[in-house]
């Protein structure tokens, strides 16, 4: 059992980070991340049934170097697996300013059933203003956590797998 913090300790990691910053750098970002919680914008309450659904499709966000010398942008893909089938979007991250964002966007839209796409769609960039992030709130490289609120409000925790 990994030991995660609970939601009065991440407040008080979101609070540092915006004061301070997260202290989170790019190689400790990069790797496979299985999703484990989520709470809502305003709630100290785990989501429980959204937390489950998203457990049980193995949802994950993996982020790789693009290259060594850049250190500032990834190579993303988020994942959900039903059985057989996976859907997969695929794009690029980037981390921005001091706390930081994990800006980021996909490209494509991949669905498979047993490793055999039978969907490929393009995507387009959003605007900069409409771009989807993470704010990085806190990591333990020690329990293997990633604690990250999206644009939409909502908080998350990740496990690296």
């Amino acid at each position: 059992m990994k030991n995660f913090p609970e939601i009065n300790e991440i407040k008080l990691l979101e609070k540092n980070s915006q004061k301070n910053g997260s202290g989170i750098v790019y190689e400790e970002l990069i790797g496979i991340w299985m999703f484990k919680y989520v709470w809502g914008k305003e709630s100290d309450e785990i989501k429980n049934i959204t937390s489950s659904i998203l457990q049980v499709l193995s949802a994950r966000l993996e982020l790789k170097s693009k290259n060594k010398e850049d250190q500032i942008n990834y190579e993303i893909k988020n994942s959900i697996n039903f059985g057989l089938l996976n859907i997969t979007f695929r794009g690029s991250a980037e981390l921005k300013g001091l706390r930081p964002l994990l800006a980021f966007y996909f490209k494509e839209l991949k669905i498979s059933i047993n490793n055999f796409p039978i969907f490929i769609k393009e995507l387009k960039k959003p605007e900069d203003k409409k771009m989807p992030f993470f704010s990085l709130v806190g990591i333990s490289t020690k329990d293997n956590w990633l604690c990250a609120r999206g644009r939409s409000g909502g908080l998350a925790i990740w496990v690296k797998f």
